[in-house]
């Protein structure tokens, strides 16, 4: 039985009305471009999402081992592929922002990285020895520590040798031994 109302099929009139509201809403609710406000008012902007591409050949280091290798190496496969934004070294088995296992670094750069990253507890993520190595044979070792120092408020003109001094004149001794040995 159909209802009618001053000659007027509304059987189905207040459904058509609710799906037309809905789909107002979907379209809104779809709507990327469209402003959006929080619970206290304020407008929320999206971040900008950026693709970034990577050169599968191109030769990365562990900012925390420097351990040296193709950026292949470093992705972390996930089911859907790649993680887009984190990368974890081979050796050492750290994970890190992909921004920072592609930055392209002078040694002082670094040194600030590090010093920032050293309340996170960066020098217990490696081997001290085995990094201070790799710095030494890519031949940042002195532009590192004299930014490090700087940065830790220490002189360069101390009376008393620190443990970072006393283990990079160790390390440079060690390597012109290893020299001498060769010749």
């Amino acid at each position: 039985m159909k209802l009618q109302k001053n000659g007027q099929n509304t059987q189905g009139c207040g459904n058509k009305m609710s799906h037309r509201k809905w789909m107002r809403e979907y379209k809104a609710w779809k709507d990327t471009n469209q402003a959006k406000f929080s619970a206290a008012g304020h407008l929320v902007q999206k971040m900008q999402t950026k693709t970034q591409t990577y050169e599968v050949a191109s030769i990365v280091a562990c900012p925390f081992c420097l351990h040296i290798g193709k950026i292949g190496s470093f992705l972390i496969s996930t089911k859907k592929g790649y993680h887009k934004s984190l990368g974890k070294c081979p050796e050492c088995k750290n994970q890190m922002q992909l921004r920072s296992l592609t930055a392209e670094w002078t040694p002082e750069q670094y040194a600030e990285w590090c010093y920032d990253y050293a309340k996170s507890g960066f020098w217990q993520k490696t081997p001290f020895k085995k990094w201070s190595d790799r710095l030494y044979k890519i031949g940042w070792s002195y532009r590192f520590w004299q930014k490090y120092k700087q940065l830790k408020g220490e002189s360069a003109k101390d009376k008393t040798e620190s443990y970072y001094d006393y283990l990079e004149r160790a390390q440079r001794e060690q390597h012109e031994a290893e020299q001498k040995g060769e010749q």
